[in-house]
């Protein structure tokens, strides 16, 4: 199974959100993600980091572009990039998730479908 990421709004403050992973099967990545404060959600069967903007955009960067072989699910695109968009905080901090969920699309191969949403 591939390792896939969505990100979903978090209801515990208006700007928190939380990326969640799925499918993981690299130790050693599991070992760097777990230094970066992700979390095993046993109930999730996957492993998951919630935060404001700021710190799920650094996770977006170290985790989403530079790791190898972590895409979007495909189901969850619309929702990942209406997350990013509706909780940023101001103009420029949506207008760097944009950016910013562009690149991570371009690395997955997934910007074709993302594009109508971004």
């Amino acid at each position: 199974m591939p390792t896939t990421v969505r990100i979903k709004p978090e209801v515990i403050t208006a700007h928190r959100l939380r990326i969640e992973m799925f499918g993981l099967e690299d130790e050693d990545i599991e070992n760097t993600i777990r230094m970066k404060g992700w979390a095993w959600v046993l109930a999730r069967h996957g492993w998951v980091y919630a935060g404001e903007p700021d710190f799920i955009y650094r996770q977006i960067r170290e985790v989403v572009i530079a790791l190898p072989d972590i895409t979007f699910e495909p189901d969850a695109i619309e929702e990942s990039v209406k997350t990013v968009l509706e909780k940023a905080r101001t103009e420029e901090e949506r207008e760097e998730g944009r950016l910013l969920l562009k690149k991570a699309f371009e690395k997955t191969g997934q910007l074709a479908e993302a594009e109508q949403f971004l």
